[in-house]
């Protein structure tokens, strides 16, 4: 593998967009800020708390013959997900938090909390900044609901934690997500005669 020194990325930067379920990803993502086709930003997140991905469930097991104890390795049950920290106590972190969809919002702006939350099923895109580097993580089918309690802090922001578990799309063939990387730049042509 080469070294490819812009592939080290930092998240010194980011955002976080949902849309309708099996949205297409951005074809060239130039803006993080806007990726177009229907992309909501949900807005500030923590600072210090930063969107974690995470992955739960078996680890391979090793199987083994008589005539052979390490003969194949088991094929995991695992479940990847993403927990992030909503800042903005808005009708769309309500949604997200609590488990409701649109109608949830009052004739007054108020958000009415069920007593049964629905995890809202979305399409999330996460575009990671490192000065002119973007890195846009893709899943079409994202369950988000509330994960914990919200936080409170005397001398910080109140903070909504929601998670996502990432389900698979049949526009990705039973898939659960893309990731973008960062390839080695291209050399540049040689001269003819060199």
């Amino acid at each position: 593998m080469a070294l490819i020194d812009d592939a080290a990325i930092v998240a010194a930067g980011g955002y976080i967009f949902i849309a309708d379920p099996d949205t297409e990803k951005p074809g060239d993502l130039t803006d993080p800020t806007n990726p177009g086709g229907g992309w909501e930003n949900i807005g500030h997140t923590k600072l210090d708390e930063l969107p974690e991905f995470g992955r739960d469930g078996d680890d391979p097991e090793v199987k083994g013959s008589w005539q052979n104890a390490k003969l194949r390795s088991t094929t995991p049950d695992v479940t990847y997900s993403v927990t992030f920290q909503s800042i903005q106590a808005t009708a769309l972190t309500y949604q997200l938090y609590f488990g409701a969809g649109p109608a949830a919002v009052q004739a007054d702006k108020s958000f009415r909390i069920p007593a049964t939350p629905t995890p809202q099923t979305k399409a999330l895109l996460v575009v990671l900044v490192d000065g002119t580097n973007y890195l846009p993580l893709y899943h079409p089918r994202v369950s988000l609901l509330g994960s914990d309690a919200v936080g409170m802090a005397s001398d910080d922001f109140v903070t909504f934690p929601i998670k996502g578990t990432f389900l698979g799309s049949t526009a990705l063939g039973g898939a659960i997500g893309e990731w973008a990387q960062i390839a080695a730049p291209e050399p540049p042509p040689q001269l003819s005669g060199e």
